[in-house]
């Protein structure tokens, strides 16, 4: 199938989406599928397909595919103890082959309220997340570079989780600025938009920007992610 530039979200989504939170069960869900197809998942679709035609045309290597990029409404439930069936979100990756579990990619979250981008490495794996803080180890100048060119495009380098200590092997750093940044379990940026924003066909640029503004930061992962993988 072939899908059309992106028309933007019409209120009916965030509507739904809104609906949805207020009656997180699946009767109310199964009759309104039709309308979440419609409203929700097809233009996100078309988002992530307009977003990598843009991409590729900046050689800016990442993609989307609109079965595999897009991760599914069901919630997993089965070893959590919120048993509601339904995200109240839609989202999406565009990574290097398109597929959610590439390391290094852009993130796509549609929320009422709470819509973002984001960008980077989330948890990456254990080798890679070695060769990232060895490399940071080796050339600190480097990484803070980075992280002040992140900031002159207004993105802020964050880690959301982080440990409480050095991590082993790097407690020659404790002293130095590069320190904070050897805890941090992720490496990410986000940009966050309201709701207007996604409601007209404009916001594509905004992902083509986006990625565009945190390119650097990927280029620093994908450069390790070959090196760092369990089979090199």
């Amino acid at each position: 199938m072939d899908f059309p530039p992106f028309p933007g979200f019409r209120e009916e989504a965030f509507a739904f989406l809104r609906d949805l939170k207020a009656n997180n069960e699946r009767e109310w869900f199964k009759p309104r599928k039709q309308t979440f197809d419609d409203e929700v998942k097809w233009p996100m679709q078309c988002l992530v397909v307009d977003a990598s035609r843009r991409l590729h045309s900046r050689a800016i290597p990442l993609t989307g595919d609109p079965k595999k990029s897009l991760f599914r409404i069901y919630r997993d439930t089965r070893f959590s103890k919120n048993k509601q069936p339904y995200k109240t979100h839609i989202s999406g990756v565009l990574s290097r082959t398109g597929g959610r579990k590439e390391p290094g990619g852009l993130y796509l979250h549609v929320e009422p309220g709470n819509s973002f981008l984001a960008a980077g490495y989330w948890r990456p794996e254990t080798p890679l997340l070695r060769a990232w803080r060895t490399r940071m180890a080796d050339q600190p100048d480097l990484f803070l570079q980075l992280r002040d060119q992140l900031a002159a495009k207004d993105l802020a380098l964050d880690a959301r989780d982080t440990l409480k200590r050095l991590p082993r092997g790097f407690d020659a750093f404790k002293e130095h600025e590069i320190a904070e940044y050897l805890r941090w379990k992720s490496h990410i940026v986000t940009r966050q938009f309201d709701d207007a924003a996604l409601m007209t066909p404009a916001f594509t640029d905004e992902v083509v920007q986006f990625a565009t503004d945190a390119l650097p930061l990927l280029t620093y992962g994908w450069d390790l992610v070959d090196t760092a993988s369990p089979s090199a």
